[in-house]
């Protein structure tokens, strides 16, 4: 437990520089006695410490003092506050943390950077369903979920999570689904509802095979030109490549891009509306067209 207290002081004078011995006392809960006592102990041990009296007196460490950090590089130190900072992303408390290890590497600034995976103004929901996640991943629990595909079929079904992903901006767990009796990716956003059951797996079905290999393995892909008008140019460098975009002298934006035939990448070039114009193929510009038509149909009154 004394241990314990010395390194809380010594925490508590790199983060705040003086401190008086009631300061002290009152953050640790002990005596100003005992406090005292510690000092000593830190002095005794080769740590630099020392107390000046009179007003603006206190408790202090010679100035540049820190731990011994030898064994960690600069770029070391920030890579594990980086690290410790994407812990808020699930909103995990590291406040405290950052600033004890702040502190340590003699970092005036912890937080350079603030890693936020939660959807816009949807934070709170998106914070306990990843709580959940975390204690059935860590738990080894099964889950229960009723899912939405991108065909927009929803069922339900039993899956023994093994790890969370974060892809191309969303999340995904990754996880054996017994519906399928196979290894299945499954977007966090797109899972209706969750249920933790009582049921825990020490093993699983089977091998857990390279998650590239049979995941992310690509359709087959169509080459496409796109003409984009300068109106959405904002979603064409956030969503292309650049290498894929040229832009032509009227500021509209010229994209090469392969993508694959599906009902998404269908859906996905109407949101662009009429800033967008498909070049090639034919047969996707005309089916883009009747799309279009149809929701005419649908809505004219």
């Amino acid at each position: 437990m004394k241990n314990d207290r010395l390194f809380q002081i010594l925490y508590l004078l790199l983060e705040k520089g003086t401190m008086t011995a009631p300061e002290l006392s009152r953050a640790l809960e002990v005596s100003v006695r005992t406090i005292y006592r510690d000092i000593d102990a830190l002095s005794l041990a080769g740590v630099p410490v020392y107390a000046t009296q009179g007003k603006n007196g206190g408790v202090s460490l010679l100035p540049n003092y820190s731990f011994d950090k030898a064994l960690l590089s600069d770029e070391e130190q920030n890579q594990i506050l980086y690290a410790i900072q994407s812990l808020r992303a699930v909103d995990q408390p590291v406040d405290a943390l950052l600033r004890k290890l702040g502190g340590l590497f003699q970092k005036q600034n912890t937080s350079w950077i603030e890693v936020d995976f939660s959807r816009w103004g949807m934070a709170s929901t998106d914070s306990v369903k990843f709580e959940r996640l975390k204690s059935a991943l860590i738990g080894r629990r099964a889950l229960e979920i009723v899912y939405c595909s991108t065909s927009g079929e929803t069922n339900r079904r039993v899956i023994l999570p093994i790890k969370l992903i974060f892809k191309d901006k969303s999340w995904y767990l990754y996880a054996y689904c017994r519906m399928q009796e196979d290894y299945r990716l499954f977007k966090v956003s797109r899972i209706v509802e969750m249920t933790t059951l009582g049921e825990r797996f020490d093993a699983l079905p089977s091998e857990i095979p390279p998650l590239e290999q049979s995941i992310y393995a690509q359709p087959a892909m169509q080459p496409m030109r796109l003409l984009f008008s300068s109106a959405v140019a904002f979603r064409v460098y956030d969503e292309f490549e650049r290498s894929a975009i040229e832009q032509q002298a009227d500021g509209s934006l010229l994209v090469r891009v392969s993508m694959s035939r599906d009902h998404w990448v269908e859906s996905y070039l109407l949101s662009f509306g009429t800033e967008l114009s498909v070049l090639e193929p034919d047969d996707l510009r005309a089916q883009l067209a009747a799309y279009a038509k149809a929701i005419w149909a649908q809505h004219e009154t």
